[in-house]
């Protein structure tokens, strides 16, 4: 027969084993690993697959919701030009967004599709704290007649 080995602590007998899979146990306790899956931040998203840099993922952390927001409201002021019959061709209207200090100018307004869609094709300087770029970028009108900046991309130069 076979006996197994015990060590006496106190007034009890501990079977090798036992004290083994306790230490382990405390132990695996005390060290934790966490990884963090997302972002609570609802006004900046998480890109997923940041370490796949995209123009999308630069143009969104350069131009801001408030600076498209400036930008939509300059595309305002072309839309009453369209609607009054007026040309907008050549037109150039700067933006400055007061609060972060960008600014750029709303160039290369293209408005072949917006009689059917509603949106227009432009391109825009940004000048931004991470320099001078040049974006294409799509506006569309909502619901109320008002435009919102629907795509923006860093534009070949």
């Amino acid at each position: 027969m076979y006996r197994m080995r015990s060590y006496t602590v106190g007034f009890c007998k501990i079977q090798l084993f036992v004290a083994a899979a306790g230490m382990a146990a405390t132990l695996g306790g005390c060290s934790q690993v966490t990884v963090p899956m997302g972002s609570n931040n609802v006004d900046t998203p998480t890109v997923i697959t940041g370490a796949i840099s995209s123009s999308t993922d630069i143009a969104y952390s350069d131009v801001d919701e408030k600076d498209r927001e400036i930008i939509s409201q300059n595309l305002d002021l072309v839309a009453e030009h369209l609607d009054s019959g007026q040309a907008v061709d050549g037109l150039a209207l700067p933006w400055l967004n007061a609060v972060s200090g960008n600014s750029g100018t709303l160039t290369e307004i293209d408005t072949n599709v917006f009689g059917e869609t509603g949106c227009l094709f432009f391109k825009t300087t940004a000048n931004t704290i991470a320099g001078i770029k040049l974006y294409s970028g799509t506006a569309c009108r909502d619901v109320s007649r008002k435009f919102a900046v629907t795509a923006l991309t860093v534009a070949g130069a």
